[in-house]
């Protein structure tokens, strides 16, 4: 019926009517619960009021003892008395049988009282109002019992309102207020036809089929984006969301689904959705291919803000499976610290070949021969001890490759009696694994390196004996210095002023944080830093990796 009453009319004029009928409905509904509810106020006032008056006139020494003497000439002339002075229409006394002795007609004088309520008055000595039709009619009455000298009750007295004159009451007390909601109907009529022309120019004067045609135009253009996208408000509801984002999180409802509903519901973790750290601190930073983990993939996300005006309302977050740029990132990685170790092997051995051959020419076969047994010994120990104690060959090459780099350095790198690596990472990846110690030990020969009194000595403890995958790298460098400690895993923040730096510990950080994992950092004796990970490791898989 609205549609059809409306189907020629603007979207302006269409607003306007339904706002017009809502309120009008809203003004019935008001009106006649407040008139329900003075109604239900006024009658118990005017029965409170009957009852007062009522008890006051029943503890009227004459009058208890006009009754006591049946001196009923008396009690009607006090009683005349007191009706003229009282806005109750009518004040009756009856005896102890209910038998009027006044009454505002004298005919009904003589007569037995009317209504039925006299019971709990002269039986149990009650004060009360009902609402019952005497005599008179149909009226709000306060009764009384009389009470004679002894304590005795000896009669009644009933003083009523009748409710045609409350309902007069009513009807004046009632004139503002409807007279308010006249006044209320016209101002909202007014306000909803100028607040009709505000939301046409707020839809820069778009009928409602044109917007629909302008959101579906943009819905296209969403699902046309290769990556997923999930919009949501600043209480973690969802706003929009796109197929794509569906597939990579591997959720199977539709889209239109999601919107409404808490986005805890389909991801997990939701931390970085709701700008909230992993502890729980309020993040409100914009973030650019940030490595997340949700819904057991692992992914590089965007995160941007949604403003209303300066106010932060909600977050997009864009977001594409890792693949490609952690892979090469990691490929990258690897290389280099291949690179790395076959530089330091190749300018190693090239000295001590040069030493070999400068002895030999010398004559000195014998220590040639000697040098060439001694470091083939040293290095076959270091491999076998490397090898026996880490059971992955990506993790051996890397250390091995580090510690022939150390000592190129001029460093001693030292292996804890306690290391051992037989399980394989259950959080992490080998090449994770090993470009967080590759970074940890770069940074520990780079410290360590700036210090003229180091040792140079870097300690290093790798083990998953426990639950846990511990790594541990200490250094004998300079510490960490006080204006880069609070920010001291952020992307860009480092000790060397060089461009380029600033992201081997932030890796570290993202590696360790999306294993659920723990990085302390604490001081070195007498001077360095130790760096002390650990991460949950509770596989029973002890084969080889």
């Amino acid at each position: 019926m609205y549609h059809q009453f409306c189907k020629n009319m603007s979207f302006r004029q269409r607003i306007w009517v339904l706002l017009l009928s809502v309120i009008i409905l809203q003004i019935f509904i008001i009106g006649g619960i407040f008139h329900l509810s003075i109604s239900n106020t006024l009658n118990h006032q005017i029965g409170t009021r009957a009852i007062v008056q009522a008890r006051e006139i029943a503890s009227d020494p004459q009058l208890i003892q006009a009754i006591e003497n049946k001196n009923t000439t008396k009690l009607r002339k006090q009683i005349e008395k007191l009706q003229k002075i009282s806005d109750a229409d009518f004040i009756v006394v009856g005896d102890i049988n209910g038998i009027r002795l006044t009454h505002p007609i004298k005919a009904k004088i003589g007569y037995p009282m009317k209504g039925d309520d006299n019971k709990r008055a002269i039986m149990n000595g009650e004060y009360y109002f009902s609402t019952q039709k005497g005599s008179l009619g149909l009226s709000i009455r306060g009764k009384a019992p009389i009470f004679s000298a002894s304590g005795k009750i000896i009669g009644v007295i009933s003083i009523g309102y009748l409710l045609d004159k409350i309902s007069d009451w009513l009807l004046i007390y009632s004139y503002p207020f409807f007279f308010s909601l006249l006044l209320m109907l016209m101002i909202t009529s007014i306000g909803a036809w100028f607040f009709t022309r505000h939301m046409k120019n707020q839809m820069y004067g778009m009928e409602p089929k044109e917007i629909a045609l302008s959101h579906q135009v943009q819905k296209s253009v969403f699902e046309a984006v290769y990556e997923g996208i999930i919009a949501v408000n600043y209480k973690g509801i969802v706003l929009s969301v796109n197929r794509r984002a569906l597939n990579i999180l591997g959720i199977s409802h539709i889209s239109g689904y999601l919107i409404g509903r808490a986005a805890a519901e389909f991801i997990t973790p939701d931390n970085f959705f709701m700008g909230i750290t992993p502890s729980g601190e309020i993040d409100n930073i914009e973030k650019q291919n940030e490595i997340i983990t949700c819904n057991g993939e692992t992914l590089i996300a965007t995160r941007v803000k949604i403003l209303d005006g300066n106010k932060n309302a909600g977050w997009v977050v864009s977001f594409r499976p890792r693949n490609d740029l952690n892979t090469l990132t990691s490929q990258l990685t690897q290389i280099r610290l291949q690179t790395d170790s076959l530089r330091i092997l190749s300018h190693e051995y090239a000295n001590k070949l040069s030493t070999i051959s400068g002895l030999i020419q010398i004559g000195e076969n014998e220590k040639a021969l000697r040098t060439i047994r001694q470091e083939t010994e040293t290095h076959q120990k270091l491999i076998d001890f490397i090898s026996q104690t880490f059971n992955s060959k990506t993790i051996v090459g890397l250390l091995l490759g580090k510690y022939s780099r150390a000592k190129e350095l001029g460093l001693n790198l030292v292996f804890d009696p306690c290391c051992q690596l037989k399980k394989k990472p259950v959080n992490l990846s080998v090449d994770e694994l090993a470009a967080i110690i590759g970074n940890l030990l770069d940074n520990a020969y780079e410290t360590t390196l700036k210090n003229s009194n180091s040792n140079k000595i870097i300690l290093i403890l790798l083990t998953d004996a426990s639950y846990e995958l511990v790594i541990e790298v200490s250094d004998n460098g300079t510490g960490i210095s006080s204006d880069v400690a609070d920010s001291l895993f952020a992307k860009g923040v480092s000790s060397k002023t060089q461009p380029g730096h600033g992201v081997g510990l932030y890796l570290v950080h993202s590696f360790v944080t999306r294993a659920h994992g723990t990085i302390l950092v604490d001081e070195a004796d007498p001077q360095g830093t130790i760096f002390s990970l650990f991460i949950p490791n509770k596989s029973i898989d002890n084969g080889n990796f």
